[in-house]
């Protein structure tokens, strides 16, 4: 056992006050009787504390020494002579020195118990402080914690999508035509991944706003100068994930428009959206 930090862990100043528990009391007594640096920090904690309290402590009023004296007397912790603490100290067929002696004891007594009533009441204090603290710290923590797993988490899943479309970029048979946007729509982008061998269409919606409620993308194939529909892209995923849409065996060229959920058999031209060539 490492006793330097059996000694530090707190235990033994729950000892000295009373807050021990009985089996961590039995483990201490066991302990001190062959450990010299134990029964050391034991007395030290024991001066502390009382020095602490004697440092805090607050005169107690008159009246409540004399309530506290009437209590030991009535549970017969004390023997009952004199009466009060005020008739002892003025009772003169009793022996100076005995009363002397007799008062500097039980004042002693009271000033003990009072003190060491201060010094739980600080530790008490100083405990219930430090959880808070602590639990205040670990709160923060759990939060900034939950806070950098969403972040990781959304990474994630921006880097799995990265690496989807790699894998359709490195893809030998795989062509991506890129669709920029048209008249006002500048700015508008979507790639085209057209797998040449199987004929697979996948469409990445780069940098389009949401499609409208009601609204939906159309993809379009330019075959032999006509559009042919390669699909609507889904409501359900998001815009920047390469989704499949309908095969198409030969394009010269891809475009999207702006149609009615569901889609038309025939695309509108003034919701032209982006195109782009073979």
């Amino acid at each position: 056992m490492d006793i330097k930090a059996y000694i530090s862990s707190g235990i033994i100043e729950s000892y000295v006050l009373g807050l021990a528990s009985e089996e961590e009391v039995s483990i201490l007594n066991c302990i001190r009787k062959n450990n010299i640096e134990v029964e050391q920090a034991i007395a030290e904690a024991e001066i502390a504390l009382e020095e602490l309290a004697d440092n805090q402590a607050i005169e107690m009023p008159m009246q409540l020494k004399q309530n506290i004296w009437n209590k030991l007397v009535a549970e017969n912790l004390i023997p009952s002579e004199g009466g009060e603490v005020s008739e002892i100290q003025s009772d003169s067929s009793a022996d100076p020195h005995e009363v002397v002696v007799m008062n500097s004891n039980r004042k002693a007594f009271v000033k003990r118990s009072y003190a060491w009533a201060i010094a739980a009441s600080l530790l008490a204090a100083v405990s219930i402080g430090t959880n808070i603290y602590l639990y205040q710290r670990e709160q923060e923590s759990v939060n900034k914690l939950n806070q950098t797993a969403i972040l990781f988490d959304a990474q994630q899943e921006k880097l799995a999508i990265l690496q989807d479309k790699w894998t359709l970029v490195e893809n030998p048979t795989i062509k991506t035509i890129p669709l920029k946007g048209v008249e006002n729509k500048l700015d508008y982008r979507a790639l085209v991944f057209w797998d040449q061998s199987s004929k697979t269409v996948y469409l990445s919606i780069e940098h389009l706003p949401p499609a409208p409620k009601g609204k939906q993308y159309q993809l379009w194939a330019m075959v032999d100068g006509k559009p042919v529909s390669a699909g609507v892209f889904p409501l359900d995923v998001k815009t920047d994930i390469a989704s499949r849409m309908l095969d198409i065996a030969k394009a010269q060229a891809f475009a999207i428009t702006l149609e009615d959920e569901g889609g038309k058999d025939v695309p509108t031209l003034s919701a032209l959206c982006v195109m782009g060539s073979i």
